[in-house]
Formats: structure tokens, C-alpha cells, sequence
């Protein structure tokens, strides 16, 4: 049997709407999809709580270490909440994020507020879908807890192309100031996914066409800075399933070489589309 990478806990069907703030941008659409994630090194144990302009995100379930929310899986698409759009690309303005304890929603944040533009959804686009993530490590000044917003641009897919898209986002804070983490398909590198810095997609164009025969799965390995070091992910990744005409993120998370406790690199995959 085929093992399946780790996946969220469900939230199925989750939609929260906010209807307070202002929303900016074209088109009579004001509201923006949202999904939530924890890769925060030595965070809370009980998890974390989103807030945007004051009100929680995930008011009712926390967000814990290597869990989305809502819940996202290798083989369902992603559940997303619903939030007003807001932001302006011309002022720079945004929409004020924070990330605190849960089940906290004030006080003392556990990485600095970040104010993040949030343009409407459009019905048949994947423009104006976000994961909105907290990573580093606590008490860190190297990697310090930080609020990163990763734009889910997943492209227009044929059901017949023999296609599949993968993303990557290295979110394994000790890789900051490396050449970052790079990925390979039966010990050969995929091209747009080398050297993928801490923090950052894979690519300009974030997904990354992979050609798939048949029902073949692949055999992913992942390599560490200019030395190529080869490391283990606890979620095996020697035997992915990703479909034909779909599209895919990896998140990579934890420590590449961990010290103080703190968990060791592993890998979370979503299906975006």
C-alpha cells in the first residue's frame, strides 16, 4: 500500500465570514479565502490562535504545530475560511494580522503583527487565496517567530493533461541564511525546486509542472544547503501520489539538524486544486 503523507485535522467545511473591515480592489467580489497554518518550532503545545483586524480566525478549534485550518489533506483540495478583502497595493497598506496562544486573541503576540493585502476571490480563479503561516523558532533572534502570507496561485488545469503541479514552501527555520532546501525525484533534481530559501515559494510562478506516467508515484528525497545533504523527512516521501491534473504544496517544516527538543524536518502536503 501506497503511504500517505501526514495530513491536517479536518475542519471540513469550515467557512467563517467577516463582515467587519474594508474590503479594496476591482470587481463587486469583497471577500478573500484564508487557510491557516502552524510550523512554529517550540510554539505553544496547545496551538495557536489567527486574528485579522481584531477578530479570531479560529475562534472555536486551535491551530497546532503541523495542522491547518481548516483542514487540508494530500488527497482532498483545500478548505478555506472566507474574510473580508482588504489592502491596498498603492498605499502598501493591509489587512493587520497577529498570532497569539490559544486560545488568546489579545495581549502579548507570539511574532511581530504583519499587515498583508488580501484581494477578493474570483469565482473560477484561484486569486485572492492565501495560507497565511507562523514559523521560526521561539525565542530565536536568528529565525524569531514570524507571519508569512503565501499567495495559493494554483494554475488553470487540464483533467486530461498528464500533468501535475507541485509547490514547495520551506518553512525549517534552520535553514535561514543557507542556500535553503531543494527537491529530487529518484535522486535527480526538479528543475524549480532547488534552493528554496526559508520562508519563501518555490518559484516565481510557485507550482512547478511535473510530468506523471500512468499511475506511477514518485520518489522524493530532500537536500540541504550547497553541500547537498540528504535528509530524512519523518514523513517518508519515497512513495508520493500526486494526480494527473491537479496541484500540489509541500510544506517543509521542523529542524533540518535539530537541537533543543525541537522536532525534526518533516513534510506536510496539501492538495490546492
Amino acid at each position: 500500500m501506497t503511504p500517505r503523507l501526514k495530513f491536517s485535522a479536518a475542519l471540513l467545511g469550515a467557512t467563517a465570514t467577516f463582515l467587519s473591515g474594508c474590503g479594496l480592489g476591482t470587481g463587486t467580489n469583497t471577500t478573500s479565502r484564508v487557510r491557516l497554518f502552524d510550523a512554529l518550532v517550540n510554539g505553544p503545545v496547545a496551538g495557536v490562535s489567527f486574528v485579522e483586524r481584531g477578530v479570531p480566525l479560529n475562534i472555536a478549534t486551535p491551530v497546532t504545530y503541523g495542522q491547518f485550518s481548516p483542514g487540508a489533506t494530500s488527497t482532498t483540495p483545500a478548505q478555506y475560511y472566507t474574510v473580508v478583502s482588504g489592502g491596498s497595493s498603492i498605499t502598501g497598506a493591509g489587512v493587520n494580522t497577529d498570532v497569539y496562544s490559544y486560545p488568546s486573541i489579545s495581549g502579548t503576540t507570539l511574532a511581530p503583527e504583519q499587515s498583508f493585502l488580501l484581494d477578493p476571490h474570483t469565482a473560477g480563479s484561484t486569486n485572492g487565496t492565501y495560507t497565511m503561516a507562523v514559523a521560526g523558532i521561539t525565542g530565536s533572534t536568528t529565525a524569531p517567530p514570524t507571519l508569512y502570507r503565501f499567495i495559493d496561485d494554483a494554475p488553470a488545469i487540464s483533467g486530461t493533461t498528464p500533468t501535475t503541479f507541485l509547490r514547495v514552501i520551506n518553512l525549517a527555520p534552520d535553514t535561514a541564511g543557507t542556500t535553503g532546501l531543494s527537491v529530487d525525484s529518484n535522486n535527480q533534481p526538479i528543475a524549480g525546486l532547488t534552493n528554496i530559501a526559508y520562508g519563501s515559494p518555490s518559484s516565481s510562478s510557485s507550482y512547478v509542472p511535473i510530468q506523471i506516467v500512468g499511475s506511477s508515484t514518485l520518489s522524493l528525497s530532500i537536500r540541504f544547503g550547497a553541500a547537498n545533504q540528504v535528509v530524512t523527512t519523518v514523513t517518508p516521501l519515497n512513495a508520493v501520489n500526486l494526480l494527473v491534473g491537479h496541484a500540489y504544496t509541500l510544506f517543509l517544516i521542523g529542524e533540518v539538524n535539530p537541537v533543543n527538543g525541537a522536532p525534526a524536518l518533516d513534510a506536510v502536503l496539501t492538495e490546492d486544486e
